[in-house]
């Protein structure tokens, strides 16, 4: 009777949880068109960015760092204003914050793009672009994590 009733307080927590993990699904409508969307493919979207962001700023490749820049202000936008998805005030906050650190540092690799020629007793590119994207990329972090809502982040 006890192995019946814990069965079934199983599979009734198990189905609750599986409800619950849909509820995180957010409604996307891009330009001209409507569609549905959920926040785990906008979160894995900003984790793809940060962590090309990452290996683009350790390579000190300044032009690839501004083409991730570049591309991923659109998408912070989208998610700090709610344009295209709908996430809860947390998640748009930290979409903002993050924003506001991406512009931050794309003036810096900016700057840093033109003085790469004369910048000859300088540290290396890539530390310097390390030290330029570390706040965008905790900010980013903390956007993945508000927009899993608290999910394990894969890395890889």
């Amino acid at each position: 009777m006890k192995s019946a009733l814990t069965r079934a307080l199983t599979v009734f927590v198990t189905a609750a949880a599986v409800t619950l993990a849909g509820v995180g699904v957010a409604t996307a409508g891009g330009p001209g068109g409507s569609g549905s969307s959920s926040t785990t493919s906008a979160a894995a979207e900003v984790q793809g960015l940060r962590d090309q962001l990452a290996a683009r700023a350790d390579r000190g490749d300044v032009p690839g760092t501004q083409a991730t820049l570049a591309r991923l202000d659109p998408l912070l936008s989208d998610l700090s204003q709610g344009k295209r998805y709908t996430i809860q005030a947390a998640a748009k906050d930290s979409a903002a914050t993050a924003q506001q650190e991406t512009e931050k540092a794309r003036k810096g690799v900016d700057d840093l793009a033109t003085q790469l020629q004369s910048r000859q007793s300088l540290p290396p590119v890539s530390a310097l672009l390390n030290a330029l994207l570390q706040r965008v990329l905790i900010s980013l972090s903390a956007l993945v994590n508000d927009l899993l809502g608290g999910l394990p982040v894969p890395v890889g």
